[in-house]
């Protein structure tokens, strides 16, 4: 990994802080800050500038950066645009080594805008000072009491010191998360809105909390990324160093798609390459706030669950059942308890009820309370259970009994222990989370929480084995692509990998036909091939299962008709054998301008638009790594001897396909190459029945 990141101690761990704009109403912009600051006790130097006022807030004012005469670490400015290249010209000729710029009205406004931007941007790197922003919503240390922003979720909430760090894309959402956590007792370490990236990105500020000491879990909200390379560096060192990687990506909409160019680019939108690169290197992505809420809650009060066995113990029959269904659908197990747990556990229930798995405590519970707690004493530590997931429902007047018996059974336990709790008392919550045991109120986003936690652990073993790898470049979007046909298409495949293809002929000429057909087995297929024409089978470009000389001669006449009628440009007409088709992938490599080149395989045929089940990962990957992905198709046992269907050689096809994506990442000029389908014979044999390519121009700039 050797992207030069930002380093941002200055901008989270400053001396002496200045503010430019500064106002005595500490609901303005330019005075929250300040009154944040001198509430929670920020031990450094404060200095309000204001160039109308002597006191800011009880402290001196300044008219300028220049004039405080003292060291200033952070410049926080809240002034109108047009002032902020001049204050940060000033700023830094005072020696100020950083700037968060609150202000709007450049890069999201107009060209002028962008301009001044980018002259703030190349100003602050001439003098290596950092600027966060500008149009950002700041930065906030809660150890350090360093508070760069103007959020109003500070005015309700008290500061709780903790471990779970964040970085938005979007001021207002990382807004939200601040009130939510603070609402849910969630412990912050710092915290970054990264407005218009002139200068920190989203991806300086994750590695810079990969670093952080206070941070164990980093949350992120992401629109889009520019720097795909710096983006992976920082997550993979964020997620290797055991800091999980929770994620946001707003945008799911395929829009657009249905104009790409082939089925790979239909397939491989930009959502859909954003989520392989997530699954490639183990970013955890979920779907709102509220998730990433649940599972950083689960990970950091509660350590890691060793396997996928749960027990499951609840005050009611019904979701007792309820949870086991929900953990089955997610992937867990409930077996049965041990022998020995079982003697235990009856003995402390009543004689009407047997320790099963789920384990119903029954409502008798809330005639005497004490059961639950000899029960959970008797659990003990289940050597065959590696997660605990307990229920109760409202049980108010007795809850303070249950949240004792709770925390005595489970807080020490050393295995994973998640609470559902319907209608909580809200003290009850309080109390079992200051004890480490997470409270959540339905049984859904319990279960969801622990799925995603399980997939925690997979994700930094994936970060350790991609250390070192030498990921392809991206290249900037073309401005044209050149089209090759399945024949032209097919000379790179064969020089860079063993894939088959079928024995064939091209023709130029109906007379060729009868010549061709002495030196080919029918029945064969008639291909037209044109650049002009991609998708030749929607287009009368394909006839299949011709056998007989006369009937050759005259599709060969049509094919050729159709391409002078459309004026398409013609490099033959080719004539392939037949083989007996038993299933079919697709196959594509494209080049995405922001993470650089991936592989995308899939069920293949005319319809995989229609019913899409495909992977897609960064080149470059190992033969393993495509043997994975091959893997993971819904579809996979079609390919490998399924109910006695035939078993294609998935090694020997991972193994061709990684050799031809090494070749295909090392030529810049090759944008996409797409094999659909690649079939898997009768016989058990992988045959490319069809391709093309998409070549940039020769006087493209990328």
């Amino acid at each position: 990994m050797t992207h030069a990141f930002k380093t941002l101690d200055v901008l989270l761990n400053p001396q002496s802080i200045a503010v430019v704009g500064a106002s005595s109403n500490p609901l303005k912009i330019g005075g929250r800050p300040i009154a944040y600051m001198k509430k929670l006790g920020y031990a450094g130097q404060i200095y309000p500038i204001n160039p109308k006022a002597d006191m800011v807030q009880g402290l001196q004012a300044y008219p300028s950066l220049s004039a405080i005469g003292a060291p200033v670490d952070l410049a926080i400015v809240a002034a109108a645009a047009a002032s902020v290249e001049d204050i940060l010209r000033d700023g830094i000729a005072a020696g100020v080594k950083a700037f968060v710029v609150f202000s709007s009205g450049f890069g999201e406004y107009s060209a002028d805008g962008a301009a001044i931007q980018a002259r703030l941007r190349q100003m602050c790197e001439a003098a290596g000072a950092l600027l966060l922003g500008p149009n950002c919503l700041g930065a906030i240390n809660i150890r350090n009491h360093v508070i760069a922003s103007f959020t109003t979720a500070m005015e309700d909430h008290a500061l709780i010191e903790g471990g779970f760090g964040f970085v938005s894309q979007s001021g207002a959402l990382g807004a939200y998360w601040l009130d939510m956590v603070f609402q849910r007792g969630i412990g912050v370490s710092s915290w970054i809105a990264t407005g218009n990236e002139a200068g920190i990105t989203v991806s300086d500020a994750i590695h810079h909390l990969a670093h952080d000491p206070d941070t164990r879990v980093i949350g992120c909200y992401i629109e889009d990324i520019k720097d795909g390379p710096a983006f992976r560096d920082a997550a993979l060192t964020a997620i290797a160093a055991g800091k999980p990687v929770l994620l946001i990506k707003s945008g799911r909409s395929q829009t657009g798609a249905a104009a790409a160019a082939s089925h790979t680019g239909a397939l491989a939108g930009e959502d859909a390459r954003y989520q392989a690169l997530f699954d490639q290197i183990g970013i955890v992505r979920v779907n709102s706030l509220s998730d990433m809420m649940s599972v950083a809650r689960l990970i950091l009060l509660q350590p890691p669950a060793s396997g996928p066995n749960v027990g499951v113990i609840s005050v009611s029959g019904g979701a007792g059942v309820m949870l086991a269904d929900e953990l089955d659908e997610a992937g867990f197990a409930v077996p049965p308890f041990d022998a020995e747990t079982q003697a235990r556990i009856n003995d402390a229930l009543p004689g009407f009820v047997s320790a099963n798995n789920p384990l119903d405590v029954t409502g008798s519970v809330a005639g005497d309370s004490g059961i639950f707690g000899r029960v959970l004493d008797a659990l003990g530590n289940a050597p065959d259970h590696d997660s605990f997931v307990l229920f109760i429902g409202l049980m108010v007047s007795i809850s303070k009994d249950l949240s004792e018996s709770l925390v005595r059974a489970f807080a020490n336990r050393g295995k994973q222990v998640a609470v559902v709790w319907i209608g909580a008392p809200a003290q009850v919550v309080r109390e079992l989370e200051a004890h480490g045991l997470p409270v959540f109120p339905d049984i859904p986003e319990a279960v969801h929480a622990m799925k995603i936690a399980r997939q925690i652990g997979a994700a930094r073993d994936k970060a350790h084995r991609l250390r070192g790898t030498q990921w392809s470049a991206p290249l900037p979007a073309p401005t044209t692509l050149e089209a090759r046909a399945e024949v032209r298409a097919q000379d790179f495949i064969r020089a860079q990998s063993s894939l088959a293809f079928p024995d064939q002929v091209l023709i130029q000429t109906p007379d060729q036909a009868a010549a061709a057909l002495t030196a080919l087995t029918p029945p064969l297929a008639v291909k037209l091939q044109s650049p002009d024409m991609l998708h030749k089978s929607e287009h009368g470009g394909v006839k299949l299962g011709l056998e007989d000389a006369d009937t050759l001669k005259r599709t060969v006449q049509d094919m050729l008709d159709i391409a002078n009628t459309g004026a398409l440009r013609l490099d033959g007409i080719l004539l392939q054998e037949m083989s007996p088709i038993a299933q079919e992938l697709i196959v594509g490599f494209k080049r995405d301008a922001v993470f650089g080149p991936l592989l995308l395989i899939g069920r293949g045929g005319v319809e995989v638009e229609l019913r899409p089940d495909s992977a897609m990962a960064y080149l470059p990957l190992t033969p393993d790594a495509v043997l994975d992905l091959l893997r993971g198709l819904t579809t996979a046992p079609l390919f490998d001897g399924y109910r006695g269907g035939p078993k294609g050689d998935l090694s020997g096809l991972a193994q061709a396909l990684a050799d031809l994506g090494n070749a295909f990442a090392a030529d810049p000029t090759i944008e996409e190459i797409e094999i659909n389908p690649l079939a898997l014979t009768r016989d058990g044999r992988f045959v490319a029945l069809d391709a093309l390519s998409l070549h940039r121009a020769a006087a493209d700039p990328g």
